[in-house]
């Protein structure tokens, strides 16, 4: 797609060894083994410590999500850009760092952004997930639509999750 040479070509316009550097980094703390370990790890003490439901809810929307990625990257079996700055192996369509992210932050935003900081935790969310869009594209391992599509992915299974949440009363304190 022209607008994924023309994300890429800019992006390697503006290379340079410190964003590389910083890039890098991202990738790692935004990794979606290590956001699903650290949802799995707040679930375990949401479940112990202040409400059973909310525990079982976190820890199942990121192991569903997980999967969900792994299933899509295997529907459409697109192939990363080439000359990558990072070893990634699979297939790039939907990016499971974004789709990851996007789930992550919204879950503890819902479950634990007050209202009266709910805006500011939107907003501090975003600029996060265009961060880590702007290093996936940055690093040469996704296109611009991977970054996309996961966002759009990420929001519908946050959406749904939330939705399903609220239908089936686990919103009532345990």
């Amino acid at each position: 797609m022209l607008i994924d040479i023309t994300a890429n070509t800019f992006i390697q316009s503006i290379q340079n060894s410190a964003l590389t550097t910083f890039s890098k980094f991202i990738a790692i703390v935004f990794d979606t083994i290590t956001l699903t370990l650290i949802s799995l790890a707040i679930a375990v003490y949401l479940y112990f410590k202040i409400s059973k439901r909310k525990g079982i809810f976190l820890a199942s929307v990121a192991i569903v999500t997980g999967i969900l990625i792994k299933l899509l990257k295997e529907i459409f079996q697109r192939a990363r850009p080439l000359n990558a700055l990072i070893q990634e192996s699979g297939f790039s369509f939907p990016s499971g760092h974004i789709t990851t992210t996007v789930v992550f932050l919204g879950l503890i935003i819902y479950l634990f952004a007050s209202k009266k900081h709910k805006l500011e935790a939107v907003l501090i969310a975003t600029s996060i997930v265009i961060l880590v869009g702007f290093t996936r594209i940055y690093l040469r391992v996704h296109w611009l639509t991977d970054v996309i599509g996961g966002v759009f992915v990420g929001g519908i299974i946050l959406a749904l999750s939330i939705i399903i949440y609220k239908r089936v009363g686990c919103t009532r304190r345990v």
